[in-house]
Parts: C-alpha cells; sequence; structure tokens
C-alpha cells in the first residue's frame, strides 16, 4: 500500500468484552487506530489442533491508516490472550474524505 493516509480496517477477536476493551484502549491510546468497533456476543466454531471448538467471542474492526497498520497489528497480538489472534486487515475502497481525514488527526501521532 504506497499511501500511509489510505484507510485500512483491522478485524481481529477477543476471548470477552473486557479482553477487547483492554486491546482496544491500548491501540486507540497508542494513536494507532481512530477507533474500534466492539460487537459482543459471536458465536464462533472453528478447527484447534484437530478439533472443532466453539466459543464466544467479541469481533473487533479498528479503523486505521496504512501507515499505522503494522504497528496497530503488533500491538494486538502483543496485548492479546491467544497464541494465535486472526489479525486482519482490509483496505477500504471508498471513503468519506471528511472520515478519512478525523482518521488521519487521530493516528497522525504517538499520543
Amino acid at each position: 500500500m504506497s499511501d500511509p493516509d489510505a484507510t485500512v480496517f483491522i478485524y481481529t477477536t477477543a476471548l470477552s468484552p473486557d479482553e477487547a476493551e483492554i486491546i482496544a484502549r491500548t491501540v486507540i491510546e497508542a494513536g494507532e487506530a481512530a477507533c474500534a468497533n466492539l460487537l459482543p456476543q459471536m458465536r464462533s466454531l472453528y478447527m484447534w489442533e484437530g478439533d472443532l471448538q466453539q466459543e464466544n467471542e467479541v469481533a473487533m474492526l479498528f479503523k486505521t491508516r496504512a501507515g499505522r497498520l503494522q504497528a496497530a497489528m503488533e500491538t494486538i497480538a502483543r496485548v492479546h490472550s491467544y497464541d494465535t489472534p486472526a489479525i486482519t486487515a482490509f483496505s477500504a475502497v471508498d471513503v468519506d474524505p471528511r472520515f478519512a481525514a478525523w482518521i488521519v488527526s487521530e493516528t497522525g501521532h504517538k499520543k
């Protein structure tokens, strides 16, 4: 991604609302994302070490920019309780310029 100000979303999950809030606060307070949406009461089914698992999780969607993406993903991984957290990022195709500018202003410096 060549434009460091391009809007990027990070998707991950957490084991509980408390953990999700800790992760979100850590990333936002570091200036690595402008916002995080915490979506509780998600049910996840997945394979782990050959067995089907199911857990209640909290989905999280961070709003950031390309120039802060790597730092945000590293912070999420560092704070996360999972051995292998699902941390994925995807670029926004069309973004309202005012929203994009807000993300840049909130992630333009380390707080």
